[in-house]
């Protein structure tokens, strides 16, 4: 089994007065946590009251129509209200009113129950979880990072190595660098979806792939989010997946696609709100100088991008856009999306990343996927504008590890997933 670095943060909440919220896209184990959760509470106390609803199962449906109806089961089938009783509900959004429900019985039998539920549409999470200010705490579940993947296939359990530990750092990559690049050119190939992952074989691989896109398309898309122009909607995926690390320009794409402005920016908000793509928006401090308010397009699963581009004809690192992709990504396991930028001046200079850091400073972060790397002249410029706020500067490279004298690290990009930022 992937062990799922994300659980020990979600039984530190177990038991407790919250309501626990795991969301993410559709086949990245979010019912998978959950039962590793439930099987953690039955571990604790074999005794405990847990149950496990579907929301999008037809019978288990039924007792999630009303509170009343839930309460009536949970009191004829679990002792409730006199034992306490910890409710999972996977796919929870597909209970008409999820917020208002769940707010509901919480409030009612507070102390009583927990629920521990998961969802695949943030639009719908985002839409019912404003019911839960204070009551709710949420957990993004991604796909199988990079570090999960090298432990299951390594049979280890590496950490992160601070960043401050600069030698042990250079030690770890010289000792693991064959095994980190094999996995490193599989993982750009197909990403990071457990089920891809625990599949052999290049063909099979693909069709878990391709049946996970019909999955995300026939339910999400057509079912539960009801988008009607099916041909539009897939080709502005291909299209989006073949620029990312790309400026998305709405008006082009919708030229492109013959969708209306407006259905492009819908459909990219779909595509968002499911965890297909993200969009990351410029870093400014001076808004006339630097430049314009599109943001950059990147993948949240570099397999199933190239599943949409069809491209499985090479083992990705010779490919810059998914090597870039492939940091952003590593970025997004440590720091929350709204933090993470990238900067471009009207004269189109352009640092890939810029992490937003407490007390006011940033990280810097630029890809040079190459032999030989220098520092870039925007990221010394940025520097020399904003020099009370620049932390650290890191130039993620092909094989280059070394820090310069001004402080600059250069660091393998296959190396950034064992590597704490935050010390």
């Amino acid at each position: 089994m992937i062990t799922r670095e994300v659980l020990p943060k979600i039984l530190h909440w177990v038991g407790k007065e919250k309501i626990l919220i795991l969301k993410g896209a559709r086949q990245v184990g979010k019912t998978t946590l959950l039962n590793e959760v439930v099987a953690e509470i039955k571990k604790k106390d074999p005794t405990a009251e847990v149950v496990f609803l579907r929301a999008d199962d037809t019978s288990d449906a039924a007792y999630l129509r009303s509170t009343a109806i839930l309460e009536e089961y949970l009191k004829r089938n679990h002792g409730f209200p006199n034992r306490f009783v910890t409710v999972c509900i996977d796919e929870f959004q597909n209970i008409p009113d999820a917020g208002t429900f769940l707010k509901t019985f919480f409030d009612a039998h507070k102390g009583k129950l927990q629920f521990i539920v998961s969802g695949s549409s943030s639009l719908e999470i985002t839409k019912n979880t404003e019911f839960l200010t204070g009551r709710s705490i949420d957990f993004d579940i991604p796909r199988i990072t990079f570090r999960e993947y090298f432990n299951y296939e390594n049979n280890s359990t590496v950490a992160a190595i601070p960043l401050s530990d600069f030698e042990s750092l250079k030690l770890f990559y010289e000792t693991y660098t064959d095994p980190i690049d094999l996995r490193f050119g599989t993982y750009l190939t197909y990403g990071g979806y457990p089920e891809v992952i625990t599949t052999a074989g290049h063909e099979d691989k693909i069709t878990i792939l391709e049946s996970i896109a019909k999955t995300y398309v026939e339910k999400d898309v057509a079912g539960f989010l009801r988008i009607e122009n099916i041909t539009g909607f897939n080709y502005l995926v291909r299209i989006l997946s073949a620029q990312i690390g790309s400026l998305v320009n709405l008006s082009e794409i919708s030229i492109t696609t013959g969708l209306a402005r407006n259905t492009a920016e819908k459909y990219l908000e779909v595509l968002v709100g499911t965890y297909v793509f993200h969009v990351v928006h410029p870093f400014f401090r001076n808004i006339r100088s630097e430049l314009s308010k599109m943001p950059k397009i990147y993948a949240l699963d570099i397999g199933m991008r190239n599943y949409f581009t069809r491209s499985f004809d090479t083992d990705g690192k010779s490919d810059g856009h998914r090597i870039e992709n492939f940091a952003y990504l590593e970025l997004l396991n440590r720091f929350k999306k709204e933090y993470v930028h990238f900067y471009r001046t009207t004269g189109g200079a352009e640092i890939d990343f810029v992490v937003e850091l407490p007390n006011n400073s940033v990280l810097l972060a630029e890809v040079k996927y190459r032999q030989k790397p220098s520092l870039p002249v925007a990221m010394r410029n940025f520097e020399k504008r904003y020099p009370e706020v620049v932390s650290e500067k890191i130039i993620l490279t092909k094989n280059v590890i070394r820090k310069d004298p001004d402080g600059t690290i250069f660091l393998p990009v296959n190396l950034l997933p064992f590597v704490d930022l935050t010390s």
